[in-house]
């Protein structure tokens, strides 16, 4: 966990030096820190395929210990690269004019953890529900194609791990219309794939996870159904663009916790009401009503606070300007 939080810290400081190179390699991925950077992926990968490969098995000690190990080793080589780049910042002619105080950045980071919290209960409130409320059939069914979902949102994820400095950069210096275009249209290259997921999921979603689990139960109608649901639910997020992100980058997060706060009962009551109807499906529309309703609100919000549409484009003529450059 501490390796963790050194990784994330440090990935979003080279993101905010737009170093993204360095980021995704020593930092957290879309998925988190949790999970390491790509370096780290690669040493505990390998050095688990050698451990493999010499003893034919491995107990849980040894990949703690070979996880800790290799995540370390990638900390030490993230802090060593980005102490060059700190420490050019402590130029004695700066002075401390422009210095931030604790209770500018308290007043900033507290609804950036209220929002990160709400975000980690909502994340995981549609499988504590259904648990409660179902059978361990329904639960595991739920949990391993919500899983495939993952793949309609990547676009945004990724999107998202490059637009942190520009629109923080961009917002400060007044150039709305500019950060706007650059917005849209990454929203529209994300919303794209996203749409071609979706499809493929509509018309080959009973043979992609009868592929991917060998049980019975993950590729029935009902699974199918839940995968598609869920589906549309991200592409709605996709297709709303980098909403939250902006919000929380020009200032705003306040803003956008006051939605999450009031959106999240609806979610716990709806969500509570078809799950005893419905089972997994009724959790699956719950989680897709909640989702199109935050997302939509905080579009029309950063709309109303920043001036910028931030949504899918539906017009290819900036594609065709960035073309014919070529």
């Amino acid at each position: 966990m501490a390796i963790s939080v050194v990784q994330e810290i440090t990935a979003e400081t080279y993101r905010g030096f737009h170093d993204i190179r360095l980021a995704t390699l020593l930092g957290g991925l879309a998925t988190g820190g949790k999970s390491g950077g790509l370096i780290m992926r690669i040493l505990l990968l390998g050095i688990l395929v050698l451990l493999w490969v010499k003893y034919g098995q491995v107990d849980l000690q040894t990949v703690l210990l070979v996880s800790v190990g290799s995540g370390s080793a990638s900390v030490v080589l993230s802090i060593w690269l980005l102490y060059g780049k700190v420490t050019s910042l402590d130029s004695p002619a700066r002075g401390d004019e422009d210095s931030v105080g604790v209770k500018e950045v308290l007043g900033d980071a507290i609804p950036f953890l209220a929002i990160a919290l709400t975000a980690l209960v909502l994340l995981s409130a549609d499988i504590w529900i259904l648990s409660a409320l179902g059978s361990p059939g329904e639960v595991a069914l739920y949990g391993m194609v919500s899983k495939l979902v993952t793949f309609v949102a990547m676009p945004l994820l990724i999107v998202n791990l490059v637009l942190p400095p520009i629109v923080a950069e961009m917002y400060a210096r007044g150039q709305t219309g500019r950060l706007e275009r650059t917005l849209r249209t990454f929203s529209t290259l994300a919303g794209v794939p996203s749409l071609l997921v979706l499809a493929v999921f509509m018309l080959l979603g009973g043979p992609i996870l009868e592929m991917v689990y060998s049980k019975p139960i993950y590729y029935s109608d009902t699974a199918v159904l839940v995968l598609l649901i869920l589906s549309a639910a991200k592409l709605t997020a996709v297709w709303s663009g980098s909403c939250g992100l902006v919000l929380q980058f020009t200032g705003h997060q306040t803003s956008m916790l006051r939605v999450s706060v009031l959106t999240s009962p609806l979610f716990f009551v709806v969500a509570i009401l078809a799950t005893q109807r419905y089972g997994p499906v009724g959790v699956a529309c719950a989680v897709a009503v909640t989702t199109a309703l935050q997302n939509m609100t905080m579009v029309l919000l950063a709309k109303r606070k920043t001036g910028m549409w931030i949504h899918v484009m539906f017009s290819l003529s900036p594609f065709r300007k960035v073309l014919s450059r070529w």
